[in-house]
C-alpha cells in the first residue's frame, strides 16, 4: 500500500538481532497481542494500527486499554491503515491512495494539494496538528519519491523536506510541535538499491540528524512530550533493533524474553507500543 515510503512499522522478524552494545532500556507491563501491526498509542494506552484480512485487504485496528479490539475499513477500499491517535480519539492514517482521519462516526479523506498519486497521514497531536507525506514524483532510477507536510487545523499546509533529502518521512508530531522521522539525503542515493536513511528532528524549522550509532537506516517514529524519541535502527549486516532516546542517550528496546523490536509510538507516561518477534505489544519503558 505505501510502495518505496518507508513508513516503518512492520519488519521481517526472522533476521537476526545484531548487538550494537548499546545501553538497554528497561521495560516492564509487557503485552502481547497479534491481531494486527501496532503503530501509535495514546494517552489512555489506546493502540491503533493495521492488520490483514482473509480477503487480502488491509484495515485500521483500535486495541482498547481493556483489551477489546475494533477494526474500521472504508467501504469499498481495498486498503485501510492506521498510523497514529490523540488523545481525544481522533485517528490518522490512510485509505487506498488518501490520507485518512477518523473520529467518532465521522470520516474525512485528505490530499496534499495538487495532482500528487498518493497522500498519507502518518502523526497527530492533541491540538490536531497532522504530519503526512506525499508522493510527489516516480523517478526512472530511484521509484517513487516522497516529501513530508504539516497540516494545521484550519487546513493548510506546511511542506516539510530535510535539507538535500529526496525522500523525507514525518512519522509523528509531539504536543509541543517538534517533528520526527527520516529521510534519503540526495548524496546518498544509489539508483536501484536500498538507500541509507536517516533520523531527523524538526524543531523550531530547524532540522536535526540524528542517528542510530553505525546504523545503516535510522527511523524516528514518533516523540512524546518530554522528548522521548523511540524508533527503529537497521544495520548492513541484517541486524535491526527498537530504541528509546532519552537524555542524549540512545537505549535499546529488547522484549522480556530478549524478543527482537521495532518500536513504533510512545505516549506521555512512558508506555510504548510496535512489533516484536513475540507479535505486537504495549511495555512501560525507560
Amino acid at each position: 500500500m505505501h510502495s518505496r515510503i518507508t513508513l516503518i512499522a512492520v519488519l521481517v522478524l526472522s533476521v537476526s538481532f545484531f548487538c550494537h552494545a548499546q545501553q538497554a532500556a528497561t521495560c516492564d507491563h509487557w503485552t502481547f497481542f497479534k491481531s494486527f501491526s501496532a503503530s501509535g498509542i495514546n494517552r489512555w494506552n489506546t493502540v491503533v494500527g493495521t492488520g490483514t484480512l482473509s480477503d487480502g485487504s488491509t484495515v485500521g485496528f483500535v486495541r482498547y486499554s481493556n483489551g477489546s479490539v475494533t477494526t474500521y475499513k472504508s467501504p469499498n477500499a481495498t486498503g485501510t491503515g492506521f498510523s497514529k491517535r490523540n488523545k481525544f480519539g481522533v485517528t490518522v492514517g490512510d485509505v487506498d491512495t488518501h490520507g485518512l482521519i477518523v473520529s467518532g462516526s465521522s470520516t474525512t479523506t485528505i490530499d496534499y494539494p495538487g495532482d500528487v498519486p498518493q497522500t498519507i497521514l502518518t502523526g497527530i497531536n492533541k491540538w490536531n496538528t497532522m504530519v503526512g507525506t506525499y508522493q510527489y514524483d516516480d523517478d526512472a532510477d530511484f521509484g517513487p519519491l516522497w516529501t513530508g507536510f504539516k497540516m494545521w487545523k484550519n487546513g493548510s499546509f506546511t511542506p516539510i523536506g530535510a535539507p538535500g533529502a529526496i525522500n523525507t518521512n514525518p512519522n509523528s508530531i509531539s504536543d509541543t510541535g517538534i517533528v520526527v522521522g527520516s529521510y534519503v539525503s540526495g548524496s546518498d542515493a544509489v539508483p536501484f538499491a536500498p538507500d541509507p536513511r536517516h533520523g531527523f528532528v524538526l524543531a523550531n524549522g530547524v532540522y536535526k540528524t540524528l542517528d542510530y550509532p553505525n546504523a545503516f537506516l535510522t527511523s524516528l517514529n514518533d516523540i512524546n512530550s518530554a522528548g522521548v524519541i523511540v524508533g527503529l535502527w537497521i544495520d548492513t549486516n541484517g541486524g535491526f533493533g527498537g530504541f528509546l532516546y532519552v537524555n542524549g542517550k540512545f537505549k535499546d528496546v529488547l522484549g522480556p524474553n530478549g524478543e527482537t523490536t521495532a518500536v513504533n509510538g510512545i505516549n506521555d507516561a512512558g508506555y510504548v507500543t510496535g512489533t516484536s518477534s513475540a507479535g505486537s505489544f504495549i511495555a512501560h519503558c525507560q
